[in-house]
């Protein structure tokens, strides 16, 4: 039986159809169950075959398999950002921060925060003064 297919409910003597609801114990979800959308009789309870124990965790590798399998390349590696390399404008000494657009002290041009800085000096923090 599923949601949606008539039935004949043999408590309220009507034909109706199966409504889907979730059984709740507080605010924990313990299951589900299908309903008569007539009289809320309980006609059948819903016993899913996926269990969160039974299922498996998404492997990002094999994810980047798959897609090198579909772009027909060796399998991809993931880069990882050193924090101490970034040259973004926003950490640059040159640039200056307004509410209504971001522009480079040294070329007087408006910039993202996140650009590339060719010119980059970094900043000092009010700790390092």
């Amino acid at each position: 039986m599923k949601a949606g297919q008539e039935i004949f409910c043999q408590k309220c003597n009507n034909h109706s159809f199966l409504v889907k609801k979730t059984k709740m114990d507080g605010w924990k979800k313990i299951g589900e169950i299908l309903v008569c959308a007539s009289c809320g009789n309980i006609i059948e309870e819903i016993k899913n075959d996926k269990t969160a124990a039974s299922r498996k965790p998404d492997d990002s590798n094999d994810k980047l398999e798959k897609f090198a399998s579909i772009l027909g390349t060796e399998k991809i590696q993931k880069k990882k950002i050193e924090i101490d390399n970034k040259i973004f404008c926003r950490d640059c000494k040159y640039y200056i921060k307004h509410p209504f657009f971001s522009k480079c002290g040294l070329s007087n041009k408006e910039v993202n925060p996140m650009d590339d800085c060719n010119s980059f000096i970094k900043r000092k923090k009010c700790s390092e003064k």
